[in-house]
């Protein structure tokens, strides 16, 4: 006698489902495999130039959805490559222009203080210090106005109109990168509440162009989104990180 088959439900893929749609109502485990094998060849001949990893990862997000993989993937096939290295330094040296030069009048003004209290003069090393702080407290205003400013350069109303969920995050530090990206998931999520599956691709960078050569940002948005929005991602190429809601 044939040995019984026995049915499960499929278990949802997506971590960050908030409702699992299986592929079918009741598959064996075999028969996923199949299914899913299957599914990778046709996506991998239709997507040559994508990673099969990537893709499997996708599809599996997806639970098995080939349809929404393939319009996913399109998605991503539309992406153009951004530009960085010398257009980032460049825009990133002109919005802030403002903020370092009150770190420079910050630090002289510290600096004169130290030799006043050295000699004993406490009473201007005090007005030296309220001088020192006030531009620090400019200097952190400027860095916020040109954070907002970078990221709309960066992300100008056209390409968002195209790539609606693309969130370039070149020229930023790491704290203004984390709140813009809270801001922006927060209107994403509301956005495409009702949707069945949307794709997040954020641009964090790989670091070729950092001053330290290092890059920062990508591991502190990567655990910003596990510790902070508990949402699960992959890379979809080098320097940008995609999201399945």
């Amino acid at each position: 006698m044939a040995a019984a088959v026995i049915h499960r439900p499929m278990a949802a893929l997506n971590p960050n489902a908030k409702e699992f749609i299986p592929l079918a109502k009741y598959v064996s485990s075999e028969h996923q495999t199949i299914i899913n094998d299957l599914q990778l060849s046709l996506l991998a001949a239709e997507f040559p130039k994508f990673a099969v990893k990537s893709m499997a990862e996708v599809l599996y997000a997806n639970d098995g959805d080939l349809m929404l993989t393939r319009h996913m993937l399109k998605e991503e096939e539309a992406i153009p490559w951004l530009q960085t290295g010398d257009a980032v330094a460049s825009l990133y040296a002109d919005m802030r222009k403002e903020a370092e030069d009150h770190a420079l009048a910050r630090d002289a003004y510290f600096e004169q203080a130290r030799q006043a209290n050295d000699v004993g003069n406490k009473v201007l090393a005090h007005q030296l210090i309220a001088k020192g702080s006030w531009h620090n407290e400019q200097m952190k205003d400027a860095h916020t106005k040109a954070a907002e400013a970078i990221f709309q350069q960066r992300n100008p109303p056209a390409s968002r109109q195209r790539h609606p969920t693309l969130l370039d995050l070149h020229g930023l530090h790491v704290n203004e990168a984390i709140l813009i990206v809270k801001r922006e998931l927060a209107a994403l999520k509301t956005k495409y509440s009702k949707s069945k599956r949307k794709q997040i691709f954020l641009c964090v960078g790989t670091g070729h162009h950092s001053r330290t050569g290092h890059a920062r940002l990508p591991s502190a948005i990567a655990r910003y989104l596990l510790e902070e929005e508990h949402l699960y991602f992959t890379e979809a190429r080098p320097g940008m990180l995609r999201i399945i809601l």
